[in-house]
C-alpha cells in the first residue's frame, strides 16, 4: 500500500492560474509536474500506483475557509482514494464555526501555511485556531521552513514552529519538507524533544544526502510519512525513488508508504 500524505489541487476553474502564479513567484526553481486538477492528480497516481493521497488546502484569505468547504462538498465524494484537509485563516472571525463544520464533514485535519496567510505561526490570532483544532481531534499539517516562492517570510520558521511544538505539546501535528527545507540541523536542534510527524514532502531526495537529515529520521523512523508535494514533485519518480533506495530497509519503506501515517488518519 502507497499513501502521499501531501499533495495539491486546484478547483478546475483557477488550477491554470494558480499553477502559473506559484511558478512564476519561484522564477523556475519548481516545476509542475499535474496541471492541478483533481482528474490529473488521480492520473498522476495510477502511473505512480499510489493508493491513496491526502489533498491539502490552504486558506490565503479569512473568508476562504467556508469557500473550502463549499468546493469540497462538491467534489469529496468523487472518489474514495482522495482523503481532504481543510484549512481556516487566522484572522477569520467565524473560526469556530468552520472548523466545527469541517469536522463534521469528515475531514481529518487542517493545513497551515503561515506564509501564505500572512500571519506568524506562533502568533496569537494562529493559536487561537490551533487550539480549536485540537479541541475537535483534528490533525494539524504545517509547512515549515522557507518557501521557495516565499523566500523573504519568516512566519513559518523553524524557530517559530519550534515554540508551536512545545505550546501544543500532545497535539497531532505533521510538519512537512521533514521539518524545513534543507534546515536539518536547526531541526534536529530545535524540535529534538517534540513529538510530531515528519513528511518528506519535495526533499525526498535531499534528505538522503544529508547527514542532519538522515539523523532526524533514523531518530524519528517511525514518525516519518511518504509526501510527495505533488503538484511540485513527480509521484512516480518518489514512488520510485523510495522503492529502488539503498537507504531504507524494507520494513522502513513500509512504514514510510503507510504504516505511520495510518497512526494518524483513517484511511
Amino acid at each position: 500500500m502507497i499513501i502521499d500524505a501531501h499533495t495539491h489541487i486546484y478547483p478546475d476553474h483557477v488550477a491554470e492560474k494558480a499553477i502559473s502564479t506559484i511558478l512564476g513567484n519561484t522564477s523556475g526553481q519548481v516545476n509542475a509536474y499535474t496541471n492541478g486538477t483533481l482528474a490529473n492528480l488521480l492520473s498522476s497516481m495510477d502511473k505512480a500506483d499510489i493508493d491513496l493521497s491526502v489533498v491539502l488546502t490552504v486558506a490565503t484569505s479569512p473568508q476562504q475557509g467556508q469557500g473550502i468547504i463549499k468546493w469540497l462538498r462538491q467534489i469529496i465524494n468523487h472518489s474514495p482514494r482522495l482523503i481532504y484537509f481543510g484549512s481556516v485563516h487566522p484572522a477569520d472571525p467565524d473560526y469556530k464555526s468552520v472548523i466545527r463544520e469541517m469536522a463534521a464533514m469528515g475531514l481529518q485535519g487542517l493545513k497551515f501555511h503561515p506564509a501564505y496567510q500572512g500571519h506568524p505561526a506562533n502568533g496569537k490570532e494562529a493559536y487561537r485556531i490551533y487550539e480549536e483544532v485540537a479541541k475537535n481531534d483534528l490533525i494539524m499539517y504545517f509547512h515549515s521552513g522557507i518557501d521557495l516562492s516565499m523566500p523573504d517570510s519568516d512566519y513559518a520558521t523553524v524557530e517559530r514552529l519550534a515554540q508551536v511544538l512545545k505550546d501544543f505539546s500532545g497535539a497531532k501535528i505533521i510538519m512537512a519538507h521533514a521539518g524545513g527545507y534543507e534546515e536539518w540541523d536547526k531541526v534536529l536542534d530545535l524540535f529534538a524533544d517534540q513529538s510530531c510527524y515528519y513528511d518528506t514532502s519535495f526533499v525526498l531526495d535531499r534528505m538522503v544526502r544529508d547527514q542532519h537529515a538522515m539523523k532526524l529520521y533514523r531518530e524519528n523512523e517511525d514518525r516519518f510519512i511518504f509526501g510527495s508535494d505533488s503538484p511540485w514533485q513527480d509521484q512516480k519518480n518518489f514512488v520510485d525513488f523510495l522503492r529502488n533506495s539503498d537507504f531504507f530497509t524494507p520494513e522502513q519503506k513500509d512504514k514510510l508508504f503507510y504504516k505511520n501515517i495510518l497512526k494518524l488518519i483513517k484511511a
